[in-house]
């Protein structure tokens, strides 16, 4: 499960980006979102207006409808793959 928060300032409370990663993973800067399109990761660990100290605020988890659907079509594939006879093979 993905879970999403907003990168926001200490001091001004301004939002300068979003940290996305799995549940229970630690912060790292690959998971670093910039809200400019573009913007360089690691410059988010400090705030774009006044460079204070940023912390991740409102941190909530994400269902991926494209990666539910997925794990559905998978499951449905080894289903499809475990009903199939098997021919020639002895136990």
């Amino acid at each position: 499960m993905l879970v999403i928060g907003e990168l926001k300032c200490l001091h001004c409370g301004h939002i300068s980006g979003r940290w996305v990663g799995p549940k229970g993973s630690p912060l790292t800067t690959s998971g670093l979102r910039p809200l400019p399109p573009g913007a360089d990761p690691a410059a988010l660990v400090r705030c774009g207006r006044c460079a204070g100290p940023v912390y991740l605020d409102d941190a909530t988890p994400v269902a991926s409808t494209y990666r539910l659907r997925r794990i559905q079509r998978m499951r449905e594939q080894l289903a499809a793959f475990d009903a199939r006879p098997r021919r020639g093979h002895a136990a």
